[in-house]
């Protein structure tokens, strides 16, 4: 009587272990991003022409008020939910380089911290016959190539050097979404992902014409994971 006792408990622990272990569980990558970047900063739609009282005649300010281009290097994690959407949050740091075009011109540098808890959506099932054409008569066959969009909102912290904030300006916060387009090539366990993408962000900071910054951008992008 005492064997069977301690058998029963022992036949329930093993089962409920057991079943706790599925195949449903996605497999998640780690990844690594290098990107490139440039953007602009128009004037507001008002107020763009003032009055020089020196001289009595009207100073119509440039359309684009700011540029920056710039570079950055980051990483992401790669966790599919199911055979269409992808879930893909980033971080990179950029190095930028800022022109402010007021007379004279304003130059400055920053360090950039981005965060976008992204999604990818694949457009149509990934190809398992997958051609890159390098050259005549050269081709390089891949395990897989799907297109995808990408889709992300996006936080940017910009923290700029010290002489431009002596100046008066401040460093920089924002708000915004990315929409982008990529391919996903896998190759031998591997897989390499060009993207480009369209961002828009927003911040209260350095106003324009008492109006919040809105920045355009365009990034291209190389994913590998």
């Amino acid at each position: 009587m005492n064997i069977q006792k301690y058998i029963m408990p022992v036949f329930v622990s093993t089962n409920l272990l057991g079943q706790t272990t599925t195949d449903d569980v996605p497999e998640v990558s780690f990844g690594f991003v290098h990107s490139a970047y440039t953007s602009m900063c128009f004037q507001p739609t008002t107020n763009t022409t003032h009055l020089n009282k020196e001289i009595d005649t009207p100073i119509q300010y440039p359309t684009i008020s700011e540029t920056q281009f710039g570079f950055g290097v980051g990483f992401f994690v790669y966790l599919p939910l199911n055979d269409v959407i992808i879930f893909k949050p980033k971080m990179e740091g950029f190095f930028s380089n800022t022109a402010i075009n007021q007379i004279p011109t304003i130059h400055a540098t920053s360090l950039d911290l981005s965060i976008s808890p992204g999604f990818c959506i694949a457009l149509k099932p990934a190809d398992d016959h997958g051609v890159i054409y390098l050259a005549r008569n050269m081709s390089c066959y891949l395990t897989s190539k799907q297109p995808y969009l990408t889709i992300a909102p996006v936080i940017n912290l910009k923290k700029f050097d010290e002489r431009f904030l002596q100046k008066g300006f401040q460093n920089e916060i924002a708000f915004g979404v990315s929409i982008g387009y990529g391919i996903s090539y896998e190759f031998h366990g591997i897989n390499f992902a060009p993207e480009i993408s369209y961002n828009i962000t927003t911040t209260a900071q350095n106003k324009i014409n008492e109006s919040n910054k809105v920045m355009h951008s365009i990034t291209l992008a190389i994913n590998i994971y």
